[in-house]
């Protein structure tokens, strides 16, 4: 059984393989029009606990080898009312094979499967960043899971420059990080590049030893992007009944905040107005001890992605199951919703 997968674990996937696009770009000559990513393909050996987990192999030994053929497209959604401006992102997808996957009695097995993730930002007038939506879909049988996420920023947030030269160090061989996980990226032709580095988390690589991955970035002139139909919107809903249980399925989220006393609503927010509720949960949010999130931010500044940084706010955290998926979000002090997870049994 290989298990679910927590969403910020599955999150942690997205940064990885996001980070390792983004770094690949070639950087433009002054005027020139910047390359965009249109394919990867390499190996990963998965040395952390949390890169096994987000591939949903909680169950197996550290150290199986993924391999992963990745194709990216520009898009842009149409559809959405509230939006300042067009909400623009991009595509992910492909094939991820992980091999030498060893359990606990010493068997040995292998997960083939397809990873899709649709990214979009909507920016301010300012170009700052309001809102950001997640689509995460990880199609391999027993491993599974659909996840879907909302990040709304207020204020907006600031978006890095294209400019990497205070995050990576130019050597005669090409760039390598300054800090964090190590990575180092050289050109092979005018749109190609290789690219190799550490994962978070690990603790067997670093610069003078072997690397966690080694892929292939393949770069085009900038595309149309393809047309996509934009996220639906939450809906407000009354709470007339809610079972005596206690939601589970967003406990892992749950560690993660500093939570206080449990409150109770009249009125909460879900994807669906007429969802049957069968659990839920509420409690009040303590800001001054619950982190900020901000994974491997230097790898997005390479591209000039926003990286995914998320300052938790003052309000509510709420958790509510239903018969075909489950949801957490967090409302501000004034009911508004400013952050969502979706995660569909």
């Amino acid at each position: 059984m290989f298990g679910s997968i927590p969403v910020w674990e599955m999150l942690v996937l997205v940064i990885v393989v996001v980070a390792t696009l983004s770094l690949g770009t070639p950087q433009p000559e002054k005027n020139e029009q910047a390359l965009e990513v249109t394919a990867i393909s390499g190996t990963m050996t998965l040395t952390s606990r949390t890169s096994m987990n987000a591939f949903g192999l909680q169950d197996f030994k550290i150290g199986p080898l993924a391999t992963i053929n990745l194709s990216v497209h520009p898009i842009q959604s149409q559809g959405c009312m509230q939006c300042e401006s067009i909400p623009t992102g991009f595509h992910i997808n492909g094939d991820v094979t992980i091999t030498q996957l060893i359990d606990a009695a010493g068997r040995s097995g292998r997960v083939e499967g397809t990873l899709n993730i649709t990214y979009l930002r909507e920016s301010s007038s300012s170009h700052h960043i309001v809102r950001e939506w997640f689509n995460i879909d990880w199609d391999a049988g027993p491993a599974s899971a659909h996840w879907v996420v909302m990040l709304y920023h207020s204020p907006a947030k600031w978006s890095p420059s294209q400019d990497f030269s205070s995050t990576f160090l130019e050597t005669p061989f090409g760039f390598e990080s300054r800090t964090g996980p190590y990575t180092f990226f050289s050109p092979l032709t005018d749109s190609t590049r290789e690219i190799e580095g550490c994962l978070p988390g690990g603790f067997s690589c670093s610069k003078a030893t072997q690397r966690d991955y080694s892929m292939i970035a393949n770069f085009t002139e900038p595309r149309t992007p393809n047309m996509i139909t934009h996220p639906e919107n939450w809906n407000l809903v009354n709470v007339t009944e809610t079972s005596e249980l206690e939601p589970e399925s967003m406990g892992g989220v749950r560690e993660l905040l500093s939570l206080e006393s449990k409150v109770t609503l009249s009125q909460t927010w879900a994807p669906e107005i007429n969802a049957s509720l069968t659990a839920m949960g509420a409690w009040d949010i303590n800001v001054s001890n619950t982190p900020n999130f901000s994974p491997m931010t230097s790898l997005f500044q390479a591209l000039g992605l926003p990286s995914i940084s998320y300052d938790v706010p003052g309000g509510t955290w709420v958790e509510a199951e239903y018969s075909q998926y489950n949801t957490g979000f967090i409302m501000d002090e004034r009911g508004n919703l400013i952050l969502t997870l979706q995660h569909l049994n």
